[in-house]
């Protein structure tokens, strides 16, 4: 009866071994808990077969946790250069966005050419890549948050003139905030397009399945898997 005792305690050992799941460690912005960042995640955490543990932290403190391998992926990273070093960007983009500028009503028209942004205070999101142009003006007068919401209130209280982000979430952002009326696009929008990433830390345990996270994302953007779970999310939006 011992014998078997101990047999039953191994099988069910190597059992629960078997069965137990990669975790995925990432991170989100703490406002879109919920959010469409969340819903690409899930989506890759699934098609790797892991669990998927999200600790929210604002956009710096994510990058930072990236780069000491606190967490493994992050999405919603943009690059500048070719360089590889604490992150590693996994190809192919799996979308591409383009910024908007957000005024008060009343100032919409201020905002009608990219000069007019040099005689602006600026709200950008810390460490957040733009396009180019914004990012060569050496005399943009910057002021960095680390939330969508800072962005608004900072707008709402005269202390910046326009802000940055995209508007498919700050939209629906500004419709809870009660302010749709209020804060609207500028008159002036850029026309780029930037290229968004999934990205792993250099120093994740998980960076050995780097090839098979870019097949993931690979067919997630042959299949349309990613422009469908975008396009569901914002069905859901409040109107």
């Amino acid at each position: 009866m011992r014998f078997i005792s101990i047999f039953t305690v191994l099988l069910v050992c190597i059992s629960m071994q078997v069965s137990a799941k990669e975790i995925l460690r990432s991170s989100v912005s703490p406002e879109f808990v919920d959010g469409l960042h969340t819903k690409y995640l899930d989506y890759i955490a699934k098609q790797m077969d892991m669990e998927l543990e999200i600790n929210p932290m604002p956009f710096a403190r994510r990058l930072m946790a990236l780069k000491n391998g606190d967490i493994d992926v992050m999405v919603g990273v943009t690059r500048d250069s070719d360089k590889q070093d604490e992150i590693i960007y996994l190809r192919p983009s799996y979308e591409q966005l383009r910024h908007t500028y957000f005024v008060r009503k009343n100032n919409q028209k201020k905002l009608a050419t990219i000069d007019d942004l040099g005689n602006m205070k600026i709200g950008v999101t810390i460490y957040a890549k733009y396009f180019d142009n914004f990012e060569r003006k050496q005399d943009f007068a910057l002021v960095g948050v680390s939330t969508l919401s800072q962005k608004i209130q900072l707008l709402m209280k005269g202390r910046i003139d326009t802000f940055i982000h995209y508007q498919e979430s700050t939209l629906p952002l500004l419709e809870k905030m009660g302010l749709s009326g209020e804060v609207v696009k500028a008159k002036y929008q850029p026309t780029h397009y930037n290229d968004y990433y999934v990205t792993i830390s250099a120093n994740s345990r998980l960076l050995h399945l780097k090839d098979k996270f870019e097949e993931v994302i690979r067919q997630g953007v042959e299949s349309g898997a990613f422009n469908q779970i975008r396009e569901l999310h914002y069905q859901q939006q409040p109107e």
